[in-house]
């Protein structure tokens, strides 16, 4: 609560006076809009009196947001990205009210300094971009996602971090809604693969933002699952996984069918403390992919033919045409990458500018690569955010988001086999195989930048900082007593 008990009662009537105010001129005056103000006037109210309502409601309609062109070329997010600017300023309230006292202790992690070293980065970058207003509305954005999804969950659950377990149910109540939704209208579609966009929206803005945010939201309700103690709440968490695993299978997203089973084997990776091989092994697979491919140019034989790389509208043709390289969004990705790693060796160190590759990238592109799509009408990014990072804030950038992906793997790792109580291995294990589907989503698309990806990215930082700060592996604070 932000206000003293005695200032809380003095907003009571004050707000009560406002409703019935306002009430009587919208009758009086016959003007129902008048009625808006008592409502707002109530809202900031109970914010003020209730803080943590704010950050409930925007877990509870990420599912239902709806992105909105605006003029001047803006775009946002309703009515999540207000409410994130809200919960931005809330913060910055909590943090200078003395009755609720946030302890800088809680922030010191190492994820907490490489997420803001990254942030630092990306400002700097800013100052020498070449669309300097596109930057710097990017990294403003970008603040407010990071305020509320990892330094308010910090702030409001650092000593009550079970109580996560009430922000996943309301998020999966609304998440089952949305699913109920997106279905029904599919179903009078025929579920056809050519249909899925039409059927998620205007709740999600295609059939790939849909796939991913219901496989990243998996972990956490097998979190819920398996440290469930009621039958009633098993039951209903199962059937609500199996209706998920069905959604995700008429999304027809490729890269949501292989983030299942990786879940699955990210999964035994933990038990068996293989994180550390496999992450170099990956790291290695990666070097020696694109060592091999940048060798004597060798990326020019995999130059699509312009003439069959066409779109599909059968799910079956367009799986066959990805491995032959005959579909056109995965060839014109390819267009994309070989500009930006062309953009790289032109500005190693501070990139393009943070979100200007857009704005920049057609002078290296090769037309051999070109697709009938590449004219861009939907001004679409790179789709693929390790690169993208490395185009608009140089390998400086791309370095800090490594460490960022890494490292909260190879510290839920040690969480896992450390003398946590057994809902915090869990949390935090969910929290990492969230990242790792997030992480392999990354590699064909830009999605962290949407509410209802990101939002999830910082969240499950923000968890698995906390687990790290809380245990006896950081010699940082015990756990609390409202936890045990």
């Amino acid at each position: 609560m932000i206000l003293s008990t005695q200032k809380s009662h003095v907003f009571y009537w004050l707000g009560a006076f406002v409703m019935l105010l306002f009430s009587s001129f919208a009758i009086v005056f016959d003007q129902i809009f008048l009625l808006v103000v008592p409502i707002v006037a109530l809202c900031g109210v109970l914010i003020l009196l209730y803080p943590r309502l704010l950050y409930l409601a925007l877990f509870s309609l990420l599912p239902f947001s709806v992105e909105v062109n605006l003029p001047g070329g803006f775009g946002t997010d309703l009515p999540t990205e207000p409410i994130m600017i809200l919960c931005s300023g809330l913060f910055l309230l909590l943090l200078c009210n003395k009755e609720h006292k946030l302890d800088w202790r809680q922030y010191i992690s190492p994820i907490s300094f490489i997420l803001f070293a990254s942030l630092i980065w990306m400002f700097f970058t800013s100052l020498f971009s070449s669309e300097f207003l596109i930057s710097l509305k990017y990294s403003l954005a970008k603040v407010w996602y990071v305020i509320p999804f990892f330094l308010l969950t910090i702030g409001f659950y650092w000593n009550k971090l079970l109580a996560v377990k009430t922000l996943l149910r309301l998020f999966f109540g609304s998440l089952f809604l949305a699913l109920l939704y997106v279905n029904a209208k599919h179903a009078t579609l025929g579920f056809s693969f050519d249909t899925i966009n039409k059927a998620c929206q205007p709740i999600f803005r295609n059939h790939v933002n849909y796939g991913a945010m219901l496989v990243l939201s998996l972990p956490y309700l097998g979190y819920l699952l398996f440290t469930s103690t009621s039958r009633l709440h098993k039951l209903i968490y199962s059937a609500l996984g199996l209706f998920i695993l069905v959604s995700i299978y008429f999304t027809y997203t490729r890269a949501a069918y292989v983030c299942v089973p990786c879940i699955v084997g990210a999964y035994v990776i933990f038990r068996w403390k293989l994180v550390k091989p496999t992450l170099i092994a990956v790291l290695v697979v990666a070097s020696i992919g694109v060592g091999y491919l940048i060798q004597k140019n060798t990326y020019l034989d995999y130059a699509p033919n312009y003439e069959r790389t066409i779109a599909h509208y059968n799910f079956d043709n367009l799986m066959e045409a990805t491995y032959k390289f005959e579909d056109v969004s995965t060839m014109e990705r390819v267009y994309r990458w070989v500009a930006g790693f062309r953009m790289i060796g032109e500005k190693p160190i501070l990139g393009f500018g943070p979100g200007a590759f857009y704005e920049s990238y057609r002078p290296y592109t090769l037309t051999s690569f070109q697709t009938y799509v590449s004219d861009n009408p939907e001004h679409s990014g790179i789709h693929n955010y390790y690169l993208m990072l490395a185009v608009e804030q140089g390998i400086p950038g791309l370095v800090l988001l490594l460490l960022i992906t890494i490292l909260p793997l190879t510290l839920t790792q040690q969480l896992y086999f450390s003398d946590l109580p057994k809902d915090y291995k869990y949390l935090g294990l969910a929290a990492a195989l969230s990242l790792i589907v997030i992480a392999l989503l990354q590699l064909m698309n830009d999605l962290v930048e949407s509410d209802k990806i990101g939002s999830f990215y910082f969240f499950s930082l923000a968890i698995i900082s906390i687990l790290w700060s809380k245990s006896n592996l950081s010699n940082g604070l015990p756990l609390s007593d409202t936890d045990k």
